[in-house]
């Protein structure tokens, strides 16, 4: 029992990670439990929140076992953090931002984790398109726009 105890309280206790910005723990009974890095604040503690709020939302849908065994396979795992990514994005994009550069930097994001290393990155496209319809035909609509101005540009 006191291990068990411990595994679920250490997570809470021990300093931060360097490098990490926030980690969104899923237990049984309890729920998600986030713990923020106190360094962030303003736009980047918002545009994380947002993200994290996904991951603590499928905790509370998955429940904590299906959320763990979840996160071990990666193509379940992409699953659960394009959308995560694409709440960050729909969060960058109501706030002023354009989804053609929200988007490529979720991309970006997403091919740099070391889960997904792997995976090509047409899956990685797809598992994100498939989260979020509306900023992928948003940022294509504007990534055609802008390549159109860029080139009418270049004519003259």
């Amino acid at each position: 029992m006191a291990t068990v105890l411990a595994a679920f309280i250490l997570p809470l206790l021990l300093p931060f990670p360097q490098r990490e910005e926030v980690v969104t723990l899923c237990y049984p009974v309890v729920g998600p439990v986030q713990r923020f890095n106190h360094d962030l604040s303003g736009a980047a503690l918002a545009r994380t929140r947002a993200h994290e709020d996904a991951h603590a939302a499928q905790c509370r849908r998955d429940g904590a076992m299906w959320h763990f065994v979840r996160g071990a396979f990666p193509s379940k795992r992409l699953a659960a953090e394009a959308e995560a990514y694409c709440a960050e994005a729909n969060f960058g994009v109501s706030n002023g931002g354009h989804a053609r550069l929200e988007y490529a930097r979720i991309q970006d994001e997403l091919r740099e984790m070391a889960w997904f290393r792997r995976l090509s990155t047409d899956a990685l496209n797809n598992s994100l398109a498939s989260q979020c319809p509306t900023i992928a035909v948003a940022a294509a609509r504007e990534e055609a726009d802008w390549q159109a101005r860029r080139s009418g540009a270049e004519s003259r």
